[in-house]
């Protein structure tokens, strides 16, 4: 993990190469909304293999990261397109036992990151007492008794990912990242205190006197962060609140063509594999048509 103040800017596939095959990689991502998108794609570009993905809500990249053969195993609450349907290229590979699943409810995936975050064997919580989810995985997840009083708890084994992607709104070159209006989400807050690296792609670099008039909407700060790619739109098809809406076109052409193998294929080779860098991704989405699509994101 970073701790000095250096410049930490670098491009998308030096960022990437920090991650190693076998990793666990935890992805930030609600749904359709903030996914390091621009990662995935370049992550899928390098060939990386066998990598466990643990996430709250597997989305779309987590789909095209499966359908790609990078990730053999899965830890989340639940995986779909959210609005647009099943996510294909996983339920495929779960079928097929290329990929497992564990399956846990919020707060367990909550707990174990954060005991991965406070450095502590495990956290216990009560979601998902009475439940069989507990019994999915005795690996990590026991009922315990309370030694104060004696209740039953679930014992949740640490988590601590090799590597955190996320994307954000700005970020100094130092790696000071800000979210506005603010830091909102669960895993932007818990995943990279976690994981040993830290990749944020970012919508714009300003400078660290920029960053310091507004405080409060520092999320990281700088010895949390390894690599700070620039990359704007770098959530696309996703949203970033409030600067753009998710792309309902590209979301549900996806859903769509996933549907079969073939179809999975020709999108991922399209608009994953063929572009280069973020640049050509946007030309093949649609270029300016596609900005404009997304640019309110009350439209």
């Amino acid at each position: 993990m970073a701790a000095r103040k250096e410049n930490k800017v670098m491009s998308a596939a030096q960022a990437v190469a920090m991650i190693r095959d076998g990793d666990t990689l935890a992805i930030q991502g609600m749904g359709t909304q903030m996914s390091p998108l621009a990662l995935v794609r370049e992550i899928i570009r390098a060939g990386k293999r066998d990598l466990k993905a643990a996430m709250v809500v597997g989305g779309i990249g987590l789909d095209w990261l499966i359908a790609a053969g990078c990730v053999s195993k899965v830890m989340a609450i639940i995986v779909n397109l959210d609005e647009f349907g099943m996510a294909n290229a996983f339920r495929r590979a779960v079928e097929a036992g290329q990929v497992t699943m564990e399956e846990y409810t919020e707060h367990q995936m909550f707990t174990r990151f954060s005991a991965g975050a406070y450095g502590l064997p495990f956290m216990v919580t009560q979601s998902g007492l009475g439940s069989a989810v507990v019994d999915l995985h005795p690996d990590t997840t026991k009922v315990i008794e309370c030694p104060f009083t004696q209740q039953k708890v679930i014992a949740c084994r640490a988590l601590v990912p090799d590597v955190c992607i996320l994307h954000a709104h700005r970020a100094d070159a130092l790696g000071n990242v800000q979210f506005f209006p603010k830091p909102i989400w669960g895993d932007v807050d818990v995943f990279p205190r976690a994981s040993n690296k830290v990749i944020v792609t970012v919508e714009e670099i300003v400078d660290t006197e920029e960053i310091r008039r507004t405080p409060e909407r520092t999320g990281l700060p700088y010895f949390k962060v390894d690599a700070i790619v620039h990359v704007p739109y770098g959530a696309h098809p996703c949203s970033l609140f409030p600067n753009y809406n998710f792309d309902r076109s590209v979301m549900e052409q996806y859903a769509t063509e996933s549907r079969t193998q073939d179809g999975t294929n020709a999108f991922l080779e399209k608009y994953v594999l063929a572009p280069k860098n973020q640049t050509e991704y946007l030309q093949a989405v649609g270029g300016a048509e596609a900005l404009l699509r997304i640019k309110s994101f009350w439209s």
